[in-house]
């Protein structure tokens, strides 16, 4: 399997991306996260809930912009976190205010 007990802690309001080579799990790990796939061991919490009993309250705590997604090739990264931030409804001063 691509991915294997991975261990991650983020801390809260942290900004990451997960970079690695083809096949490395990068994508399989987001899809468990999101809920797009299932899992077949452990569990992932967002905020103190669980993406296996409690996915509809972790969807309400994360952003995710999976590469692919990418609504303006000319758009830089920060430029497309602030526009997906502010769909997500994130105040424009709580937006600037992240460097």
């Amino acid at each position: 399997p691509a991915v294997d007990r991975i261990c991650v802690g983020i801390p809260p309001g942290e900004c990451f991306g997960l970079l690695g080579v083809n096949g490395a799990g990068k994508s399989s790990t987001f899809k468990m996260l999101t809920g797009d796939t299932d899992v077949t061991g452990g569990d992932a919490f967002l905020k103190g809930n669980s993406i296996l009993s409690n996915i509809e309250e972790v969807h309400q705590n994360m952003g995710y912009c999976p590469q692919f997604d990418a609504i303006q090739e000319l758009m830089t990264g920060r430029e497309h976190l602030e526009f997906f931030a502010l769909l997500r409804g994130v105040p424009v001063k709580e937006v600037c205010k992240v460097k």
